[in-house]
């Protein structure tokens, strides 16, 4: 019996895994636009620390891993709350408010690399937008905590 249960937990494994990733298949691509922006975010704040001269913290970077795992997962739980209530697409409207969170500090972040007037120009049409669409008056000195 224990040679058996051990010749067969590979099948067991694999199975349960390709389950999972069918299941959320529908939704990989909201999935991998997360992602791409987190990580890009990740690397434009370690250039913009560089050029800055302000180093690197093992601590923000671990935060940063720590919010990729949870984004990633909280999609997810969205999705399977949407799939199984099927009500409305809350996975994407999340998502789509994560990855303008991380646009708006890759904008940042591209300010402070290169210094240059497009991406202040950018960003402060941004704020408009949100300002024009919402009645939110977003700065600089918005603190969410």
């Amino acid at each position: 019996m224990r040679n058996w249960a051990i010749e067969h937990s590979n099948h067991f494994i694999s199975g349960a895994i390709m389950s999972v990733t069918a299941y959320f298949a529908p939704c990989q691509g909201v999935i991998y636009v997360a992602i791409g922006a987190v990580l890009l975010d990740f690397v434009t704040g370690i250039i913009a620390s560089l050029v800055e001269k302000k180093g690197i913290k093992s601590s923000k970077l671990w935060k940063t891993l720590f919010k990729l795992f949870f984004v990633v997962f909280f999609i997810m739980l969205l999705y399977s709350i949407d799939k199984e209530f099927d009500i409305i697409e809350l996975h994407r409207v999340i998502a789509w408010l994560i990855v303008g969170f991380e646009v708006w500090s890759i904008l940042e972040n591209m300010a402070r690399i290169t210094d240059h007037r497009i991406f202040r120009l950018l960003k402060k049409f941004m704020e408009d937008k949100i300002e024009q669409q919402t009645g939110v008056k977003i700065g600089d000195d918005l603190d969410v905590r």
